[in-house]
């Protein structure tokens, strides 16, 4: 009787687990102000868009890293 309790029990922690990890929303790591997505190129589908897509990824870094050190230069001042 008490093995059945407590298998009864496992699985009603275990069916709360698993739906509360499901609910659970990954935290955004960026510290920014700025929405998550904002600017941020839209990755390619087709193959001929790649070398469009480079292009845009590396003046999204440029520009970002540019921001960064930016706020990195008024925080230290």
């Amino acid at each position: 009787m008490r093995l059945i309790i407590l298998l009864i029990a496992l699985m009603i922690v275990g069916l709360l687990v698993t739906t509360n990890l499901s609910k659970r929303t990954q935290p955004s790591t960026e510290s920014s102000t700025e929405p998550p997505n904002s600017g941020v190129p839209k990755i390619p589908v087709n193959p001929q868009d790649v070398q469009q897509f480079e292009k845009d990824m590396n003046a999204f870094i440029e520009n970002k890293t540019s921001k960064q050190a930016k706020e990195i230069d008024r925080a230290t001042q």
